[in-house]
């Protein structure tokens, strides 16, 4: 998933500024209009606990795209809260569509288990590409999903979909097996390599030159116009048993298109917004291919945010400001936040300054795998907002941004930026968990946790 080189190199070149020294509020008229404009989220992960959600029926009617962020990629409560969130929308808004941050191919059998029953839930929940997602709460969803499913018509089944492009090789897979099951004498040499398998793969990648791999962007993207052309001549053939794999497969081939686009742009900036942006394109191309159908989102804050690396939104923007660009007022995104606890990620076994750097490098490439396991932070003294929030005596709520207009006072207070504890799926120490944001200009609303814990991950214990 490479989140670690997502959040490490977003501390230390886009956030190492100190947040603005803002005063919290302490009087307890201030904090008393602050309480009276949160919604308690008093129960989690509990039999009916969607219908609690109920009071937002008349804010979401006309919201097309849900945006539910993530504060960690490790934190079970806000897992078991979107996945309450999803069976919320699903009952009241008729939402069919799910589309999580993974590998798309990766997820086709997660669908598959989801509408037809066929294969196993966690297999196909261990090939989804990211072991961030290989937990108890994600794998409740799906089964909750294929339930579900079994007393729906066809037309009101709910699907599951991954909507990232960092694999080459989840796509490589999956049309190499539809191919050759469709066309035996399919030649797999039309499909480029599969270079981000493995160790060996990617080692090997590494030693190329810059011309060389330059060029294997450029022979990659016309075997993907011949593939494409070839599939077009044979669709006749290939859609005897229906067209739902048939278009699949196409836009496999567009995921192919970008990330061989993508492994070779050099700007950090420009390279997220174009994964990115090539997120919002396939999240596009989901809701099309589904009559345009209503979709929840699940990925970290930082995908889910109306934000950008660059002043002016011309550089480096996040995917919830494609996505607003795209669908303006239906769009609705959700961020998270909390104030101390555990959540699972990965970390380097020491943390010394100059190990970490070295270590960095090498955990991209596979080379040095870094441990999977539990972390704990605690209040940090400078979190000023989550701090204020945990005086409230409300473990867990949800906050409308629109609310704020009604008291100017609380809405300035919150419309700051302030150090805030965000992880993706790496950890060194508290330190590269904190980041300097404004929570207010990024989200519609809000998710406040006073206290978390670890998600329950198959894979803590292991190396990643």
């Amino acid at each position: 998933m490479k989140n670690h080189l997502f959040t490490f190199l977003l501390f230390f070149v886009t956030y190492l500024g100190l947040a603005q020294k803002n005063k919290a509020i302490t009087d307890s008229a201030s904090l008393s209009k602050l309480k009276s404009l949160i919604a308690p989220i008093p129960t989690i992960g509990k039999e009916n606990t969607e219908y609690q959600y109920l009071f937002l029926n008349d804010r979401l009617k006309d919201v097309e795209v849900f945006g539910l962020g993530e504060a960690t990629h490790g934190t079970k409560e806000f897992f078991q809260i979107k996945g309450d969130f999803f069976k919320y929308l699903v009952k009241e808004h008729q939402v069919r569509l799910f589309g999580i941050e993974a590998n798309f191919a990766a997820c086709y059998d997660i669908n598959q288990y989801i509408l037809t029953g066929k294969g196993n839930a966690k297999d196909a929940l261990f090939k989804n590409g990211y072991w961030v997602w290989k937990t108890q709460e994600v794998l409740d969803l799906i089964e909750w999903m294929r339930l579900y499913n079994v007393s729906q018509p066809e037309d009101q089944k709910v699907q599951f979909y991954g909507y990232d492009m960092q694999s080459a090789s989840a796509s490589v897979i999956w049309l190499e097996n539809y191919l050759k099951q469709s066309i035996p004498d399919f030649d797999t040499k039309m499909l480029i390599t599969k270079f981000d398998a493995d160790r060996e793969a990617i080692v090997a990648t590494r030693k190329l030159s810059n011309t060389q791999l330059d060029s294997m962007k450029v022979d990659g993207l016309q075997k993907m116009d011949v593939l494409e052309k070839y599939l077009s001549e044979r669709q006749t053939k290939l859609v005897v048993n229906g067209t739902a794999d048939y278009e699949f497969a196409r836009q496999c081939i567009e995921v192919l298109r970008q990330k061989l686009t993508f492994f070779r742009m050099a700007d950090f900036a420009g390279a997220y917004s174009f994964r990115d942006s090539s997120m919002t394109n396939n999240i596009n191309w989901i809701r099309q291919i589904n009559g345009n159908g209503k979709i929840m989102l699940w990925a970290h804050n930082g995908h889910i945010g109306k934000g950008s690396f660059s002043n002016d939104f011309k550089t480096g923007n996040w995917m919830g400001t494609h996505l607003q660009k795209k669908y303006g007022v239906k769009y609705f995104n959700i961020g998270f936040c909390f104030n101390e606890g555990g959540f699972v990620a990965h970390s380097p076994k020491s943390t010394n300054v100059f190990y970490l750097a070295y270590s960095f490098i090498k955990s991209i490439f596979k080379e040095e795998p870094w441990l999977i396991n539990k972390n704990y932070v605690k209040p940090h003294k400078k979190s000023t907002l989550t701090n204020t929030f945990s005086r409230l005596q409300t473990p867990t709520f949800f906050l409308d941004f629109r609310e704020l207009e009604k008291e100017p006072h609380i809405r300035d207070f919150v419309n700051k930026e302030y150090p805030h504890y965000e992880a993706g799926s790496g950890f060194t120490r508290e330190k590269s968990a904190i980041w300097s944001l404004n929570l207010y200009p990024l989200f519609d609303a809000i998710i406040y946790v006073n206290k978390v814990a670890a998600a329950e991950n198959f894979r803590i214990g292991e190396y990643e």
